[in-house]
């Protein structure tokens, strides 16, 4: 599966590319995260609680940085798995200055899955990781924004969803 895009932030690069590499803050971004522990500065160890459709488990797995270079770019090798499956896979997370207050974030990468979650369907993994993708990044922006208030943003599932919802629209509604 391979994924890949696009999202702005409302923030100066370096400020996102602190949020993306510091495990305490961004174990709150990632729906269903329970934990991330830091094994190594470019190794994490975590658990996820996700479901896809009726297939929903909890995930043990690694994640690895590599060709870091800050504050613009790395490249992550992923490996995990559970009692509904496995992925693996390698991507790449590129921050580019938009303005002086805007970050453009551009991701790619190449997911392997295996287990009883392929038996769900293509176009359902798919849409699953895009809206937790789209969840990620609302609680992105609203963890940057509560930050430049000296504020700590509340964080959780259904508020990330809502959030994520929310743009959704503003992005419908400024397309027309």
């Amino acid at each position: 599966m391979k994924i890949a895009g696009e999202q702005t932030l409302a923030a100066p690069r370096e400020r996102v590319w602190d949020l993306f590499n510091d495990p305490a803050r961004l174990s709150r971004l990632i729906p269903g995260c329970e934990k991330l522990e830091v094994i190594s500065p470019t190794e994490f160890a975590g658990t996820l609680n996700v479901g896809v459709a009726a297939v929903k488990g909890v995930y043990t797995g690694k994640l690895k940085l590599e060709e870091v270079r800050p504050p613009e770019h790395y490249r992550m090798a992923v490996d995990g798995k559970g009692k509904q499956g496995f992925m693996r896979g390698a991507g790449t997370l590129d921050l580019v200055a938009k303005d002086r207050n805007q970050t453009v974030v551009t991701y790619g990468g190449d997911i392997q899955i295996g287990g009883p979650l392929v038996q769900v369907g293509q176009r359902m993994i798919d849409s699953a990781a895009k809206m937790m993708i789209g969840q990620f990044f609302a609680a992105a922006e609203a963890e940057l924004k509560a930050e430049t208030a000296g504020m700590v943003a509340r964080q959780g599932f259904f508020l990330n969803f809502w959030r994520y919802l929310l743009r959704l629209v503003r992005a419908l509604f400024a397309r027309a």
